[in-house]
C-alpha cells in the first residue's frame, strides 16, 4: 500500500532488492510486479548481493520466502555481482533483461563518427577482458552443484545467527534474516549501543561488522568463513554485550561516538565532510623539487 501510494506520473520503474544489503530481508517482488504490471512500468530487481545465493536457496533446501526472477510476470531486469557469493574478482557485475528489445535501450551508438560507426552494449564501451575470464572461471570451477552447497552452509549459517540473536540481552533482529546477511540493533530502553557493541567485538574476536543508520543498526554479511564460525560469533558477541554492559565508558568513543555525532548534523556538513575525505584519499603528495 505505501509503494503504491508513491507512485505517479513521473514513476518509470519500481525498484526491489533480493536481498536488501543492509537487513538482508527479501522483499515482496511478487507484490512488487503485480503493481508495475498495473501501471504498465518496469520492475527491476537488486540481486547484486544475493544472485549466487538465492537463486540456489530452494535446491539448497532453504526456499526464498517468494519469487523474484524472470518467473514473476513483470520483473523487467535484474542485477546480480559475480563477485561477491560467485566467488569471481572484483568488478564482475550482471544486468540482465527479460527481452532483447528492453536490452536495445541499454546500448550506445554514434552512427555519424568520423571514426566510423561505433556501437558498443553499455555505455562504458571497451573493459579488460581479464575479469570476464576470470569469473567465467569461477563459475566453471563451482558450477551449479558448487554453489548449491556453498549457499546451504551460508544460509544455513545466517538462520542459526538470526535466531540466537533474541537470545542475547539487550539486542534485537532489524528486518529478516533470509539469505546471507543478519542485521541487529539495541532494543529500546537496554542501555546499549549497538556501535560500540560492534567495537568490542572486534576488539574481541576481529569481526568487521558494517555500521548502518536509519534505524541504528549493525550487519553480518556471512561468507563460507564466517559460516565455518557461527558459534564462535554468536559466543563472542554475547561476550561483547557482556563487556559493553561492564565498561561503558570505555566503548563509548569510536563509531558510538561518530554515529552518534553525525546523527545530530545536518545532512550539508556530513556531505561535505565526506568530500573533504575522499580528497584526501584521491590526493597525490605534492612533488619536491
Amino acid at each position: 500500500a505505501h509503494v503504491r501510494s508513491l507512485i505517479d506520473s513521473n514513476t518509470v520503474a519500481l525498484v526491489g532488492s533480493a536481498p536488501q544489503f543492509a537487513t538482508g530481508t527479501i522483499d515482496p517482488i511478487e507484490e512488487l510486479a503485480e503493481l508495475a504490471e498495473a501501471r504498465g512500468i518496469g520492475l527491476h530487481v537488486d540481486c547484486c548481493l544475493g544472485g549466487f545465493v538465492v537463486p540456489f536457496m530452494a535446491a539448497a533446501g532453504s526456499p526464498p520466502p517468494h519469487g523474484f526472477d524472470f518467473t514473476v510476470r513483470g520483473v523487467t531486469t535484474i542485477s546480480c555481482d559475480p563477485h561477491k557469493y560467485g566467488f569471481a574478482p572484483k568488478g564482475a557485475s550482471v544486468l540482465m533483461f527479460r527481452s532483447k528489445e528492453l536490452r536495445h535501450h541499454m546500448y550506445t551508438f554514434a552512427t555519424e563518427w568520423t571514426g566510423g560507426i561505433y556501437a558498443t552494449p553499455t555505455m562504458l564501451g571497451s573493459r579488460p577482458g581479464g575479469v570476464v575470464a576470470a569469473t567465467w572461471a569461477a563459475m566453471m570451477r563451482y558450477g551449479e552443484a558448487g554453489y548449491v552447497e556453498s549457499t546451504a552452509q551460508i544460509v544455513g549459517a545466517t538462520r542459526r545467527i538470526a535466531e540466537a540473536i533474541p537470545t542475547i540481552g539487550g539486542l534485537e533482529l532489524v528486518g529478516r534474516a533470509d539469505a546471507c546477511v543478519v542485521a541487529f540493533g539495541a532494543k529500546q530502553g537496554s542501555g546499549l549501543n549497538c556501535y560500540s557493541v560492534a567495537d568490542c567485538l572486534k576488539e574481541i574476536g576481529g569481526w568487521e561488522l558494517a555500521t548502518l543508520q536509519n534505524p541504528a543498526a549493525v550487519h553480518l554479511a556471512v561468507t563460507l568463513p564466517t559460516a565455518k564460525n557461527a558459534t564462535r560469533f554468536v559466543d563472542e558477541l554475547r561476550a561483547a554485550v557482556a563487556t559493553v554492559r561492564s565498561e561503558p565508558e570505555k566503548y563509548k568513543g569510536g563509531s558510538a561516538g561518530l554515529y552518534g555525532m553525525a546523527s545530530s548534523l545536518p545532512t550539508s556538513f556530513i556531505e561535505e565532510t565526506a568530500k573533504v575525505y575522499l580528497d584526501t584519499m584521491t590526493a597525490c603528495p605534492e612533488s619536491h623539487k
